[in-house]
């Protein structure tokens, strides 16, 4: 969400997508009625909900209503009728706007499971806005009851804001030529086209077959694409099939005018809330893929520092391992150990000395490479795989990292600023010369790290199998 205030240029830009939307609806407009498809309220009131500032400055709003306005003009509407209808837009965006700003940046990105009830609780009361403004002003616009006036718009703004507000909530950040589409894309990536080929051939049987029921076809192909591409592109999907749903029954005889009116406020409102379940569907599967995350992470990694979990690094380790055996390369691993931990821990607390071990495993993390696995094995205790390396390589990184750690302060909460030290143990070899089992490593690197701490800590000692021997299982260091 933006904080800073609303540019010059970025007022223009408002005015212009108004404008252009506004231009795209009148040319969807019979005769003397109101547009089939209106996206430019859908599209003001996401632009506002996506750009808090802008909704907070009196001028944005002025910017849009006179886009309004403008395109209505270029049409040839009366001075009258163009303002008494566009000022109707602009209230019930208004509405809306004043209903779903209180929801919350997760609601309206679609990351609570109620979102989209929300959200179309939203779409309704911007409806019935219109729908009621519009039906006290109707001898400007048809030549119908209040009551008519009242559904035809009503439907008509319930439809256009629950396919064209998703699409703008659900977008990437930035401006659409801002966007990356390799990221926007991805989700239709290799072997994942059966969906949208599924929804295409649902589109084609229901205009083929026609009926009652050709509505729904879709529905089954619309949920297998939620499950699959994501909030933002279903909301797209569903508003293209509501459009060419659309198109289809204009060509097939239906003229969204009041000499239809229950069919085309079924057909409206029929399709606005068709659009909810693969809208739900996509937002419960996205917040269950982001629980599975979560919980993975928790699983795998050390709540503490974010490094890999014994178990984790145990897992991964062997698994890299085994290929680097099969390729014959080399291998090395690091155990660190901070040097006189324990006393950080009695002279300024545990919470202080887990500020440490944070500010530790984040700067080794910082100087990861691809393919490399850093874990916690235990208290101040952690280890690191370089896959790849040599002796030469694996001892230039633990000088690096001890080097970075001396330099580096710390400060507790009262501004008094320390610093600290560690030791570490080094093991490298080839296939030929060491055992590529994560347990045997760790032991040889464990090792060498008790060497370096029984000789003066704050160093960096090799295993050496003439001169130390492993650790055996479950024996602990002095």
């Amino acid at each position: 969400m933006t904080t800073r205030p609303m540019l010059v240029h970025e007022h223009g830009l408002l005015f212009a997508f108004m404008f252009a939307a506004c231009l795209a609806g009148i040319a969807t407009r019979p005769v003397a009625f109101m547009a089939s498809f209106w996206p430019a309220n859908g599209l003001l009131l996401g632009l506002m909900l996506r750009n808090p500032t802008w909704s907070k400055t009196p001028l944005a709003w002025l910017s849009a209503w006179l886009g309004f306005i403008a395109a209505d003009a270029l049409t040839g509407a009366s001075l009258e009728r163009n303002l008494v209808i566009n000022t109707i837009n602009l209230v019930a965006v208004l509405v809306g706007w004043l209903f779903l700003v209180r929801q919350g940046p997760a609601t309206l990105g679609f990351r609570r499971q109620r979102s989209v009830l929300i959200i179309l609780v939203g779409c309704v009361l911007a409806a019935i806005t219109g729908a009621l403004l519009s039906s006290l002003n109707r001898d400007l616009f048809f030549s119908t009851t209040g009551w008519q006036t009242f559904a035809i718009w009503g439907s008509g703004e319930l439809y256009n804001l629950v396919l064209c507000l998703p699409v703008v909530l659900a977008a990437p950040r930035g401006w659409i030529w801002q966007w990356r589409g390799s990221r926007v894309l991805q989700p239709l990536g290799r072997f994942r086209g059966l969906p949208l080929l599924a929804l295409i051939a649902s589109e084609a049987a229901a205009f083929a077959l026609q009926g009652p029921g050709a509505l729904v076809f879709a529905v089954p192909a619309l949920v297998w694409c939620a499950m699959t591409y994501g909030v933002f592109l279903v909301s797209v999907l569903n508003l293209l099939v509501g459009l060419w749903s659309t198109a289809a029954l204009v060509l097939l005889g239906l003229s969204l005018t009041p000499e239809q009116l229950l069919d085309t406020i079924s057909f409206r409102v029929g399709v606005a809330l068709l659009s909810l379940a693969p809208l739900a569907v996509a937002t419960a599967h996205a917040l269950h893929a982001q629980a599975l995350q979560i919980l993975h992470r928790a699983v795998n990694h050390d709540f503490l520092t974010g490094a890999l979990s014994r178990r984790a690094l145990m897992e991964r380790g062997a698994q890299q391992l085994q290929r680097l055996q099969r390729e014959n390369t080399p291998v090395a691993v690091l155990m660190f150990d901070m040097d006189y931990f324990k006393q950080v821990n009695d002279r300024w607390g545990h919470a202080q000395g887990d500020i440490v071990l944070q500010q530790f495993a984040q700067l080794i993390q910082r100087n990861l490479r691809p393919g490399e696995l850093f874990g916690r094995i235990g208290g101040e205790e952690f280890a690191l795989l370089l896959p790849h390396a040599t002796h030469a390589a694996a001892q230039a990184v633990s000088e690096r990292l001890c080097a970075q750690l001396r330099e580096h302060r710390f400060t507790t909460d009262g501004g008094e600023s320390f610093g600290v030290t560690m030791s570490v143990g080094l093991h490298a070899g080839t296939p030929a010369d060491t055992p590529y089992a994560m347990n045997e490593l760790l032991a040889r690197a464990d090792a060498a790290l008790y060497h370096a701490k029984t000789s003066g800590r704050n160093q960096v000692q090799s295993f050496d199998p003439t001169a130390m021997t492993p650790l055996r299982h479950g024996e602990i260091r002095a």
